[in-house]
């Protein structure tokens, strides 16, 4: 590696490290709308980081990941001064100021990936996303350098567009992987009490897809009120308990004309609507196409 590479970069023995031509990023972007979501701008190794620091005023104009795999050191950002530990990591969101650096008496090992896309400030909006701007402990080190090495590799054979589509795809499966940590956090998720009660909901829709329910009887099922359950539907999904409820059933209705030769008026009674032209027009309207044309277009 030469040391003249720009940007403000450690420069301590045994570091790696990739930059992307910022021309390169730009006419993939022009050329591939792939690119614009996420991808990857430059990426890095940095061995026992003695007197690494940085520290940006007005942030990076992009998201950056930095995970510790050994020795420690420490991230300043609107929380103040927190310190990180061996196998914990963190994320630094775009334009918000920042500073971070090894310790002294045990600098750390970390591995970072800089990256930027027009999804990164919905992404920023999420919660889970919004739980590792602070150091988090994370216990997949092999998944997460074996991910890391194989990006580093094809990207070291060049720029040609379809290494980038790879590396980018590739990009998702790793941050996937350090924010819901092999689907822990969904594991903790639920057992919040808000999650909880939409479990309970849910499994009542489930179980009662061959009849009509009304909100009373989902709320008394998971154990709040009405004005609760509906809330807290509008938060996890989008959308009211009834409208879900109906989302189910025209899944349910998709996976009866797959399974069966039945009419549109049988199926729809199978599942609790006895107008089969309300039950057409619902299916209508989430799929995009009518009963008659999805069942005549996947017997085919």
């Amino acid at each position: 590696m030469k040391d003249n590479i720009p940007g403000n970069y450690w420069k301590g023995e045994g570091r790696k490290v990739i930059v992307i031509p910022q021309q390169v990023l730009k006419k993939q972007r022009l050329n591939n709308p792939l690119f614009n979501g996420l991808f990857i701008k430059d990426l890095g190794y940095y061995p026992v980081a003695a007197k690494h620091h940085t520290h940006r005023k007005s942030g990076s104009a992009h998201n950056i990941l930095i995970y510790c795999v050994a020795g420690t050191g420490w991230v300043k950002n609107e929380k103040g001064i927190q310190k990180v530990t061996e196998n914990s990591f963190f994320i630094l969101p775009q334009n918000v100021e920042h500073e971070y650096g090894a310790s002294e008496g045990n600098p750390w090992t970390i591995y970072w990936i800089e990256f930027g896309g027009n999804m990164l400030a919905n992404i920023n909006d999420m919660s889970f996303t919004k739980d590792c701007f602070n150091p988090k402990h994370f216990p997949y080190k092999n998944d997460a350098v074996q991910l890391f090495n194989e990006i580093f590799s094809v990207l070291e054979q060049g720029y040609d567009k379809e290494y980038l589509a790879y590396v980018n795809m590739k990009l998702v499966n790793y941050l996937t992987l350090f924010l819901f940590q092999r689907g822990s956090i969904i594991k903790k998720n639920r057992e919040n009490s808000h999650d909880v009660i939409f479990q309970k909901a849910k499994a009542y829709m489930q179980s009662n897809l061959h009849r009509s329910i009304l909100l009373p009887d989902l709320s008394a099922a998971a154990g709040c009120s009405d004005s609760k359950i509906s809330t807290i539907f509008k938060n996890i999904t989008g959308h009211s308990p009834i409208n879900y409820f109906n989302q189910l059933k025209i899944q349910k209705a998709c996976q009866l004309f797959y399974g069966t030769n039945g009419l549109v008026k049988e199926v729809a009674a199978q599942l609790g609507y006895h107008d089969p032209y309300y039950f057409s027009r619902l299916f209508t309207q989430l799929m995009g196409t009518s009963p008659n044309a999805y069942k005549s277009r996947n017997s085919k």
